[in-house]
């Protein structure tokens, strides 16, 4: 497995950040504004931001899904994503929004399963 095969991953990490972005956390806010990116703290960058990220996700299940073939990561990644944007920018539901990103998490790591199963 080569590097260009956990672009759903990175995904992830920008997704999860900024929907907890979205959503006030604490947490991430103070860490945001520590490495001086203060202006990502707007929902007019977040929400490009997180629809991108999310695009990300299912791109690279998607191309997980070339080569194993199994449909479930990508599925998961999809609906989960639906709910996230909606968690976060829609209707604000930190817990929607948490399940959400273990959701996406999840669909990465079946995704990363399947891919060494099919190598073998």
């Amino acid at each position: 497995m080569s590097a260009r095969d956990h672009f759903d991953m990175l995904g992830v990490i920008g997704a999860a950040v900024a929907a907890l972005c979205c959503l006030g956390i604490p947490a991430i806010l103070s860490v945001v504004a520590a490495l001086g990116l203060r202006f990502l703290i707007n929902d007019v960058v977040l929400a490009p931001l997180l629809v991108i990220s999310l695009a990300l996700v299912v791109w690279g299940l998607a191309r997980g899904y070339n080569r194993h073939r199994n449909r479930l990561p990508v599925a998961i990644a999809v609906a989960a994503s639906v709910a996230l944007v909606a968690a976060s920018l829609v209707w604000p539901s930190r817990p929607v929004a948490y399940a959400s990103i273990g959701a996406l998490v999840i669909a990465s790591f079946a995704n990363v399963v399947a891919l060494h199963r099919s190598d073998v």
